[in-house]
């Protein structure tokens, strides 16, 4: 595409009118297409007025159309915090929490969306992602109900046997989960109220295009389609100089405080007051003023147990102080992080990887039967922590008035007001054992195998 008329570059020494010929020529060429180009411009524009909104904004989603979503979610959380009446930058921080693996949390900030806009399509939209990425298919296909997406409700439907009348069909195909999204434009709009966007609606609309799918063929590439499927079969390249190697895989750490997940599998943390984590998961450790350290212990009704948390064969240990760190899951295990406010969480103690310093802990037990329980911990916000699972989770809501019994092995922790019990084997059908009787109002995290 040719380049259309820019502005005049203005005369040198006006800080302000360089940024704002910067930040229109990005966002020209995020219209254009050309990403790459934007973000050098757009990141020129935000070098010199760094706290820019529309800026900000503009570069968001050129991070989110280059895949760089660690780096898209740093700037709308920022605009979140900024702007929380806001809706959209919600809207945004979600789609890239579902694209970084954070399901749980974008589920948090879109059911804020849709609680103060009911007929929000987009929230309502990634909010039945969200639920099917949780293993919930029930919930969202109310989601996709009530967002008006019909398509993406009738492949639930087809592919799980959920019904908006709770019945189920007799079988499940393994793997159909993961088709789902591509039916869905998953792509950031804007970001901003109309007051803070007058002026920009033409950049704005391009910032709303779909996000490319596949790469663009090199000049010399051929492409032939076949059964409506187009392949680019591209030269080889050449091979890469260490430098360049190190920019491909380079770890883009999000902002101060915060934890992402990077598409390679690993979390990156920007600990700011101390974070605790099992050594096992840690890869790479990185403070500014010397690594401090100390092995937690276990507490119950707010006194030390002298016990160390997480067993004696891999204890958490506090890491003291500002620092950022590279966590990794075990084999066949993904990490996952969980934001939390008021609200515990009661999570099994061998499935605790890593939480905020600030957040506070107890230990308890979970009765299983014969005198025997499994080892939990009531983790109590605001902050954030790291579980290591084994996929795929479930989530199953216990309600007042019924009971729900649930094998032991199977059960992760759960939330809410919910009280377990270790059913007898006198009461379990056959007499089967491990089985805990879940009673009150909450929600019970499952394994699915």
């Amino acid at each position: 595409m040719a380049d259309r008329a820019s502005p005049p570059r203005p005369p040198p020494g006006d800080p302000g009118e360089d940024f704002l010929f910067h930040l229109y020529r990005g966002g020209e060429l995020l219209q254009d297409n050309r990403v790459v180009e934007a973000r050098v411009e757009l990141e020129r524009a935000l070098e010199l007025s760094p706290a820019d909104p529309k800026g900000q904004d503009l570069l968001g989603v050129a991070y989110f159309r280059l895949g760089l979503y660690p780096r898209a979610v740093a700037i709308y959380d920022k605009l979140v915090q900024a702007y929380p009446e806001s809706l959209e930058p919600r809207v945004n921080l979600a789609l890239c929490l579902l694209k970084t693996g954070q399901p749980m949390r974008a589920r948090q900030e879109l059911e804020k969306v849709v609680a103060q806009q009911a007929n929000h399509q987009r929230a309502w939209g990634y909010l039945g992602l969200a639920h099917q990425a949780l293993g919930d298919p029930d919930r969202a296909l109310h989601a996709f109900t009530r967002g008006g997406h019909e398509a993406m409700a009738r492949r639930i439907m087809d592919a799980t046997g959920v019904t908006l009348n709770g019945q189920r069909k007799p079988s499940m195909p393994p793997g159909s989960f993961q088709e789902l999204d591509r039916t869905m434009d998953l792509n950031p709009s804007s970001a901003l109220p109309q007051s803070l966007s007058a002026g920009w609606d033409a950049l704005l609309a391009a910032a709303d295009a779909p996000p490319a799918r596949a790469a663009t063929p090199t000049a010399n590439a051929t492409t032939t389609t076949t059964n409506g499927v187009t392949k680019s079969d591209s030269p080889p390249r050449g091979p890469l100089s260490p430098t360049d190697l190190g920019r491909r895989h380079t770890l883009t750490f999000p902002a101060e405080g915060k934890i992402a997940a990077h598409p390679g599998g690993v979390l990156l943390v920007a600990a700011t007051n101390g974070f605790a984590v099992r050594p096992s998961l840690v890869r790479s450790m990185a403070y500014a003023n010397g690594l401090r350290h100390k092995p937690l212990m276990r507490r119950m009704r707010g006194k030390s147990l002298e016990e160390p948390l997480g067993g004696e064969g891999d204890v958490i240990v506090e890491l003291e102080g500002r620092g950022d760190l590279v966590l990794a899951p075990p084999p066949e295990h993904e990490l996952v992080s969980i934001s939390l406010e008021e609200e515990p969480l009661y999570l099994r103690e061998d499935l605790l990887g890593g939480f905020e310093g600030a957040m506070s802990y107890e230990n308890g037990r979970m009765p299983v039967g014969d005198g025997e329980a499994v080892g939990m911990v009531q983790l109590r916000g605001p902050g954030t922590l790291v579980a290591r699972l084994k996929a795929p989770m479930l989530a199953l809501d216990v309600r007042e008035g019924k009971s729900s019994a649930l094998h032991a092995p199977s059960v992760l922790g759960w939330m809410g007001r919910v009280i377990p019990r270790a059913l007898p084997p006198s009461e379990a059908p056959a007499g089967a054992k491990s089985f805990v009787v879940f009673s009150g109002e909450g929600t019970v995290l499952l394994h699915g195998r």
